[in-house]
């Protein structure tokens, strides 16, 4: 499995690239500080819309516009020039206007957790598709009802000093990469069948994205229908880095 814990160097990023430049394989892009709606609702500014920069018009809107127990807020981490997408209970979602569907994929965003990590989706459809965040260093894929395959990933931290750019490819074969900060994971989880693949015929739909059981801050989120180069990988970093 390529880059199984090793730092990948991101030197030589062009200031011109943004993640428009990944071309085709470029699903759906909710950018920093860019396309959010938002509007008062009992007192606080909640997010009405993140609008896909991707030119797909998957946009990200909450279920409901008149209930701020089930919209992220509009919110400042205290590290960002700009507010960000801040969700605060497990009752805060975002939908895609259509589902996701995908066999290989890159998804990568830049987060800021301000509480404990335990339990955190990520992206998900029902309960057998889903991305999340089962700890601090424990990444979960769960695609097309596939055993759900375990991942240790460097420490994501959660004192809201710190936002970590994560990241989780699927390559044709069905190999799996997790990353924390461009790091990649230490190991995956092998006990019975799980070693660390996912065939991609075991295609992963997602419905919605936050859903966080703790509140974290959103800066960015990237989707691809395949995976990175190593390039192109670094570059994204660079440009995630460089958010906020």
């Amino acid at each position: 499995m390529l880059g199984l814990g090793s730092s990948l160097v991101t030197g030589g990023a062009s200031s011109d690239w943004t993640p428009a430049d990944l071309g085709s394989k470029l699903k759906a892009w909710y950018k920093y500080n860019t396309g959010i709606s938002s509007a008062t609702v009992s007192g606080n500014l909640q997010v009405t819309q993140w609008a896909d920069q991707s030119g797909n018009d998957n946009h990200l809107e909450p279920t409901v516009t008149n209930n701020k127990d089930e919209m992220p807020r509009l919110l400042t981490d205290g590290l960002s020039s700009e507010a960000l997408v801040f969700f605060n209970s497990n009752t805060d979602s975002l939908v895609f206007t259509s589902a996701v569907t995908l066999g290989k994929f890159a998804m990568y965003w830049k987060s800021n957790w301000k509480d404990t990590i335990a339990s955190e989706v990520i992206f998900e459809g029902d309960t057998d598709n889903f991305v999340k965040l089962q700890g601090p260093t424990e990444m979960r894929l769960k695609a097309g009802g596939d055993v759900r395959e375990d991942a240790t990933i460097p420490e994501v931290t959660d004192d809201e000093s710190t936002p970590h750019i994560l990241g989780m490819e699927r390559a044709a074969n069905g190999s799996l990469l997790a990353y924390n900060n461009n790091v990649a994971q230490d190991s995956w989880a092998s006990s019975g069948d799980k070693d660390g693949r996912s065939p991609i015929a075991n295609a992963l739909e997602i419905t919605q994205m936050g859903d966080a059981q703790n509140p974290v801050y959103y800066y960015e989120v990237v989707i691809c229908d395949d995976v990175l180069s190593t390039a192109e990988r670094n570059l994204l970093y660079t440009w995630l880095q460089n958010q906020g």
